[in-house]
């Protein structure tokens, strides 16, 4: 039965690994090619739509794509057996991709669309609040200032989705712990036994 379920573990990771590295390859593609200009001819590709939603999309399936492989990378090590420093190591790295995918490339792409073809400037108002709610003064939130607030959420939110993902894992794992016996070195079975007192 645990061979079975190791088994079927490394099916769907290997399936994951080799899907997440076709459409990475897929979405690095049309993100590449969609940010030629309109009149340039690319040899192969010029199917591909110009201008900024072909390439964001081609970011989202790259995105989406990177999730997968890192999941089938995962699954890959992932069994019941003792951990180790080298399994621990590979662990720590696949972490260490997540994080800098969620808090440093996509955050750094959305500034990119935001700044750059969507145009949210300092100039552009996005929404004018009424005066009476600021003693009759003139406030208003500028496309910029809600490109920045957007960018905070989603760094903060994925910063608290990393927490809670690390937690849950480590509860997982304590609770697996508790219910493992612990054979001694003379291969009996170790009891602990409750004093009163």
């Amino acid at each position: 039965m645990i061979y079975t379920i190791y088994k079927f573990r490394y099916r769907v990771g290997l399936l994951s690994i080799v899907a997440g590295i076709g459409g990475l390859t897929i979405g690095v593609i049309i993100a590449h090619y969609a940010l030629f200009p309109q009149e340039e001819v690319v040899d192969y590709f010029n199917w591909i739509p110009r201008g900024w939603l072909p390439v964001t999309i081609g970011q989202l399936i790259a995105f989406g794509s990177s999730q997968i492989l890192l999941f089938g990378m995962a699954l890959l090590a992932w069994n019941q057996k003792e951990l180790t420093w080298a399994k621990a190591t590979y662990f720590a790295f696949l972490v260490w991709i997540e994080m800098t995918l969620l808090l440093g490339v996509v955050p750094s792409e959305w500034l990119n669309l935001a700044q750059g073809p969507l145009e949210w400037t300092g100039q552009r108002e996005f929404i004018k609040f009424p005066p009476i709610l600021f003693l009759n003064n003139e406030v208003s939130l500028s496309l910029a200032a809600l490109k920045d607030l957007l960018q905070m959420g989603i760094s903060t939110n994925f910063l608290i989705a990393g927490l809670v993902v690390a937690y849950t894992i480590q509860d997982i794992n304590s609770k697996i712990e508790q219910t493992k016996t612990r054979i001694s070195d003379y291969g009996k079975e170790v009891i602990k036994v409750k004093q009163n007192g």
